[in-house]
């Protein structure tokens, strides 16, 4: 059998030591580089590599972590390997490092409780009367015992942070983003029209903006600009419309606010809402907390610091002057193109200290993704601390092949940013994580 070894530079003497035992059982084993020359396309040799050879072994480590050469040469393996009913690819841990989760579908040998019966489980993986056991994919049934159990040790230790986005709060009665921006156009068209006698008799909020079809940010410049000093009164109004209480998931939330009896609750919030439902349901359950939306406040020790890192606007009392919202273009270049921001000093120490669990956002934001790789690059280790909470991809005409593409690039996305994904069919799926996270803590 052809068999080929993909490894660090670092790991040499381990590729060595597989090798040489696979030779001796008879295998033919390749472990120098691709060869690779200028203008060279890496997919191309790896797919031409797994025609050419019968088998892949790929050797997972805080070295190999660390290569970008590697995780490339990583993905490329994987994504090649897409088609494939019965896999050649055989990952092999020779450290405590995190397997990325686009390999985590092969059934992975590790090496570092017993080398020599690691091993020899190479061995057997590539024989005849094994293989078919070991080089199986896994099926899609996916379960999250090790990370659940992850988040509910650091919640234990006072150590969990939860980042929100909107899919927090619109279970509660909150617009989504595109609902909001268009009932904000509404008060905008009549704001002009009144001010300005510009009749819109036949032009509706949808029509303009299908018409003009411009970027939620722009749109949101346009509203900031022409309302002015009733932004954010408007802005306020059309978020708290509904009249939004609370849902499963602010009360699950909730819950892990609360002191435990052998442990800790929640160490912090952070949330790019502007709505305080959070706070709202934290009050009416006795809750201490501390909305955090501007430099220098601080919370107290008996105090759950929410951090409003996109500002905060309370369903009641007076509107205050120096209110920040990171609602329009002009707001995003000036926090991207600002590292020294409260709100960035704080996402990176609840990133570098916590681990941290995302859940309601698509993780596309610009400044976030910054944020995350910048604390990912200053990770040594590049371990995958924290998790994001995704809906599982769905293709419109049911491809498996297209769905099994969308997994592989979003976890290779997210693992590259230092995250685990945790897939769920629905949103509400989001109140079962929670759940166990509470109940394991228990």
């Amino acid at each position: 059998m052809k068999v080929f070894i993909s490894y660090s530079h670092e790991d040499k003497k381990y590729a060595k030591l597989i090798a040489t035992k696979l030779k001796e059982s008879g295998h033919d084993v390749f472990f120098d580089t691709w060869s690779l020359q200028a203008g060279d396309n890496l997919i191309e040799k790896v797919n031409k590599s797994l025609k050419e050879t019968d088998a892949l072994i790929v050797i997972v480590s805080k070295n190999s972590l660390r290569s970008k050469w590697v995780m490339h040469e990583f993905s490329a393996i994987a994504l090649g390997d897409l088609s494939n009913r019965q896999s050649r690819v055989i990952p092999v841990l020779i450290d405590g490092s995190s397997v990325p989760q686009y390999l985590a579908r092969y059934v992975y040998i590790d090496l570092t409780a017993d080398l020599d019966d690691g091993i020899q489980r190479i061995v057997n993986a590539l024989s005849k009367q094994y293989s078919q056991d070991l080089t199986e994919k896994k099926e899609k049934v996916r379960t999250y015992g090790t990370a659940i159990s992850t988040l509910s040790h650091a919640l234990h230790a006072g150590r969990l942070t939860l980042v929100c986005g909107a899919g927090v709060s619109i279970g509660a009665g909150i617009p989504c983003w595109n609902k909001l921006l268009i009932g904000l156009l509404e008060s905008m068209m009549r704001k002009i029209s009144k001010d300005r006698s510009i009749p819109f008799d036949n032009v509706t909020p949808d029509k303009f903006q299908q018409r003009y079809q411009p970027s939620a940010l722009v749109l949101g410049k346009y509203l900031k600009s022409n309302l002015g000093k009733d932004f954010l009164p408007e802005l306020r109004d059309a978020l708290y419309s509904k009249n939004p209480t609370s849902c499963g998931i602010i009360d699950l939330i909730v819950e892990l606010s609360r002191p435990q009896r052998d442990g800790k609750p929640l160490e912090s919030i952070i949330t790019f809402n502007f709505d305080g439902l959070i706070e709202e349901q934290l009050k009416r359950n006795n809750i201490r907390y501390k909305p955090i939306a501007s430099e220098g406040t601080r919370s107290r020790p008996n105090e759950l610091p929410i951090y409003h890192v996109h500002g905060f606007l309370p369903r009641k009392g007076p509107i205050e002057k120096d209110v920040e919202i990171v609602f329009s273009e002009d707001a995003y270049h000036s926090q991207f193109l600002d590292p020294f921001s409260w709100s960035n000093l704080i996402q990176l120490s609840k990133l570098s200290q916590n681990t941290c669990l995302f859940i309601g956002l698509s993780c596309t934001d610009p400044n976030l993704r910054r944020l995350l790789d910048v604390s990912n690059r200053k990770n040594p280790s590049r371990s995958l601390n924290h998790f994001i909470v995704k809906k599982t991809p769905t293709s419109p005409n049911n491809s498996d092949n297209l769905d099994q593409l969308a997994f592989l690039l979003e976890e290779q996305d997210a693992n590259e940013l230092g995250l685990n994904v945790l897939w769920v069919d629905e949103f509400d799926g989001i109140r079962d994580i929670l759940r166990q996270i509470l109940e394991s803590n228990k």
